[in-house]
């Protein structure tokens, strides 16, 4: 007893290498095969929300091929619906922010000159300088943004067979995924077979919790925020509704980014709008925190807050968006490999 003991704590150093080499090596893919990580993505995506429904659908003995194939057609269905609806009107809202930028140039320059006084007369020269500076240079600023938004509108239009790609291995999985899931162990030797069994169940449900509680969340934020905001009277509602319910996919600091865009443009409408908009938003984000985060996701992932941004700025360091995205998930992988592999190996070792 004692000899196997003893030899439980080398096999958990290796186990938790491996689990780092494959962190590395997730962070190496995203920079060189960023097209094949996202059909991954895709297609994990895929399983993982249409994974209960198809076992509901199967106890209630409908064939597991006929399930997969509606809930496939439904979901595709519903996500060319919403494309065909809500492509064109973003694109329309966001051309009309663009074409009004010189105008709520001027209408700030002159705020700061007859309402402020900042650039007006016996004003600091330094800063009056420091201002014009900024308000000259912020249309090239703005058109450079736009020319990087159209490139990732064309980056994210090139990957659309990455996409399809995706969708068709999320099929696959939900048809033949549990089988693959039954096989996987004959290839683990059998000295470690049952820590790696349990650290893949374990990550799948860290990994389910996580993809279904950001999905329905974010679509949460996206509604309520176009709802709200075009109740409000804000100008380019439904603009900033996708873009609070895109950027919600980034937990913590997503929230944040989408707040500074829609606080801007309220601020060009009035004090009492900004009040509005930051209402709003602060209400939608509790009602995540404390309904749909809990119920759909749980303590999985089981990082502070505080965890969460410093995770999320290493990944935006390391790999940009796609490094902000899959952050959080890799993190909580972490902190489940450590827990299986290193907590668990002590307590045996204490005992």
């Amino acid at each position: 007893m004692r000899s196997s003991r003893v030899g439980s704590a080398p096999s958990a150093r290796t186990s938790v290498l491996a689990v780092a080499g494959g962190v590395v090596a997730l962070c190496l893919a995203v920079h060189h095969l960023w097209p094949a990580v996202l059909s991954l993505l895709v297609g994990g995506a895929v399983y993982y929300l249409l994974a209960p429904l198809v076992s509901l659908l199967e106890r209630r003995r409908v064939p597991r091929i006929a399930s997969t194939l509606l809930l496939a057609g439904l979901l595709g269905g519903g996500v060319a619906t919403a494309a065909w609806y809500l492509v064109p009107r973003v694109y329309g809202e966001f051309s009309s922010l663009v074409s009004q930028l010189p105008d709520r140039l001027m209408r700030l320059e002159r705020w700061l000159v007859e309402e402020s006084g900042v650039l007006g007369e016996g004003s600091d020269e330094r800063v009056q300088a420091a201002i014009d500076t900024l308000l000259r240079r912020s249309g090239g600023v703005a058109m450079e943004l736009v020319h990087r938004l159209f490139g990732v509108a064309m980056a994210a239009s090139g990957s659309a067979s990455s996409v399809l790609f995706g969708l068709i291995a999320g099929l696959y999985l939900l048809l033949s995924g549990h089988e693959v899931a039954r096989g996987l162990p004959r290839w683990i030797p059998p000295a470690h077979r049952e820590r790696w069994v349990r650290f893949g169940r374990a990550s799948s449900r860290v990994l389910a919790a996580y993809v279904r509680a950001r999905v329905v969340a974010s679509i949460f934020i996206g509604v309520s925020y176009w709802i709200a905001f075009a109740l409000l009277g804000l100008n380019h509602a439904l603009l900033l509704a996708v873009v609070g319910g895109l950027l919600n996919f980034i937990p913590v600091v997503g929230p944040l980014l989408a707040a500074i865009p829609a606080v801007i443009v309220a601020a060009f409408q009035g004090v009492g709008l900004v009040l509005g908009v930051g209402a709003v938003m602060i209400v939608a984000q509790q009602v995540e925190s404390l309904l749909i985060g809990p119920l759909l996701e749980g303590r999985s992932v089981r990082l502070p807050p505080i965890a969460i941004v410093v995770v999320v700025a290493t990944g935006a360091a390391i790999a940009g968006i796609p490094g902000m995205l899959l952050a959080v998930p890799v993190a909580g992988l972490a902190r489940t490999a450590l827990d299986i592999f290193y907590r668990e190996a002590w307590c045996e070792r204490a005992e």
